[in-house]
């Protein structure tokens, strides 16, 4: 399908049980959740770029830099366990109310993913449109699985006297795992089954420098080795007064 306009949301809650405060929490002099904004705004995409959040601090981040952020999302939606599609549906929702605006995509960016190459946006929209997809889930490459099982008998799940290389893999044994960086799906497709994947799903590689998920207070050092050492992707967060 061509997008005329999509809706990019970033859902960023106040609370944190691994790191309080991570939304807001400073990342190379900016908080976590600009990176995540800027890329966005960035990358020009054919539509409106929105933050859900329970949290005015994370509110005024968001407008400062240029985002919109017209309602504070209700608590019960900004719980642990609040699946985040609840979230993207009240979003949708109150935009069809207020604005009489509902686009057939949504983009769904995830703060807690600051390294993205500045293109990525851009790419990962014109793979949606191009492969005719329902929905979109960026992922990152695992190397080959040398699994075992048994410890005091040990039985390999693969052929070790003939050990596979990556390069070598037909595709169809190759792995991916899911990032959680970069969500794209029909807005019609999350309103049926109240969830952002189904119907023909399609991956978007990232590579591994860019599919780190901030969890830990370890990630957020190993997201500044990585922003650090480059300087086009430090620029996804230079917008607004953040």
């Amino acid at each position: 399908m061509a997008v005329t306009e999509c809706i990019c949301i970033i859902p960023a809650r106040g609370g944190s049980k691994g790191i309080p405060g991570k939304n807001t929490k400073l990342l190379l002099g900016k908080p976590l959740i600009a990176w995540s904004i800027g890329i966005a705004l960035n990358s020009h995409l054919p539509g409106r770029v929105v933050v859900t959040t329970d949290s005015p601090d994370i509110q005024s981040i968001a407008l400062a830099m240029g985002a919109e952020a017209p309602f504070l999302r209700p608590t019960e939606l900004a719980t642990d366990n609040a699946p985040t599609e609840l979230a993207l549906l009240h979003a949708l929702d109150w935009y069809e109310s207020n604005e009489g605006y509902l686009p057939d995509v949504v983009v769904l960016l995830q703060p807690t993913s600051p390294c993205r190459h500045p293109e990525r946006l851009v790419q990962a929209l014109s793979r949606f449109e191009k492969t005719g997809a329902d929905s979109l889930v960026s992922v990152s490459p695992l190397d080959p699985p040398f699994l075992w099982r048994s410890p005091d008998d040990a039985q390999a799940e693969f052929d070790y006297l003939d050990r596979p290389m990556r390069q070598n893999l037909p595709e169809a044994l190759k792995l991916f795992q899911e990032n959680g960086s970069i969500f794209i799906f029909k807005t019609e497709l999350l309103r049926k089954t109240g969830c952002r994947l189904g119907g023909k799903i399609v991956l978007f590689e990232l590579d591994k420098l860019e599919s780190i998920d901030i969890d830990e207070p370890e990630d957020f050092a190993m997201a500044e080795m990585i922003l650090g050492s480059k300087p086009d992707w430090q620029k996804n967060a230079n917008l607004g007064g953040s």
